[in-house]
């Protein structure tokens, strides 16, 4: 088995686990693990490869022989013929579909309103017009000697009360100032073991299924180590980081405040 050839070098060249864990960054435990072929104490099939990759290199032994024989270990344990593949297919999650905005029904205020007003008073100015000039006439008919000559009264105009414009808006300020905190953000686009530790606290340790976005904020410093690299990208500031490594690498991310 993988863990039997690894415990031997690691044996011949007088290393300890400790040795190990603090130069490849894999728990002790995890590392007893895997030389004991205790498989199920291990975070998945994907973290564990990457594991033994990163144990093969610090022994300086052929990283990908060691991946092929725990895939033979695992298929002679599962009792299949056909060991696992080197490389796994990591699908994103889909893009949600944004429905389009409806816009907003406008209404008619004000301006529409005095408008209506301004008419109908020019519709009662015409009426009293007609009515006088009707009047004129009838005067000047019934008259035999002396044509009598009817001026209308002026008509007075009502002017609508002037619109008052609104007081603009006050624009929030485009550019905020810096926060004072670090915040970080990861999508996880496939399980990966994850270990957080915020100011010097551990917060978060454990698999996270793929599928997710989470955030941590602290006042200084945010240190993330990641059993599966390829499978998390960052984000800060709202911009995207990236993802920092290949699938199956474990690897160390600081955050600090800028």
């Amino acid at each position: 088995m993988v863990g039997y050839t690894l415990r031997q070098e690691r044996e011949r060249r007088n290393l300890t686990i400790e040795d190990i864990e603090q130069g490849t960054s894999i728990r002790a435990l995890y590392i007893e693990a895997i030389e004991n072929g205790e498989y199920d104490k291990l975070p998945g099939a994907v973290y564990t490869k990457g594991f033994i990759k990163n144990y093969a290199k610090f022994l300086e032994l052929d990283a990908d022989a060691m991946a092929k024989e725990f895939a033979n270990d695992l298929a002679e344990l599962s009792g299949t013929a056909q060991p696992a593949t080197d490389e796994e297919t990591v699908e994103a999650p889909p893009e949600k579909k944004h429905e389009p905005v409806k816009p907003a029904k406008k209404t008619f205020g004000y301006s529409a309103q005095g408008k209506s007003r301004s008419s109908g008073m020019l519709i009662i100015a015409a009426v009293i017009l007609v009515a006088a000039l009707a009047g004129g006439a009838w005067s000047w008919l019934s008259s035999s000697d002396t044509e009598v000559a009817t001026t209308p009264p002026p008509v007075q105009e009502t002017q609508p009360a002037p619109v008052e414009e609104p007081a603009p808006t006050p624009v929030a300020n485009a550019n905020p100032a810096p926060a004072e905190n670090v915040a970080v953000q990861a999508r996880f686009n496939d399980r990966c073991w994850t270990l957080v530790t915020v100011d010097g606290e551990v917060i978060q340790e454990g698999v996270i299924e793929g599928g997710q976005t989470l955030s941590w904020e602290g006042k200084e410093q945010i240190n993330i180590r990641l059993g599966n690299a390829g499978a998390v990208e960052f984000f800060q500031d709202g911009k995207s980081l990236g993802v920092q490594g290949a699938v199956g690498d474990v690897v160390d991310k600081t955050f600090t405040r800028k």
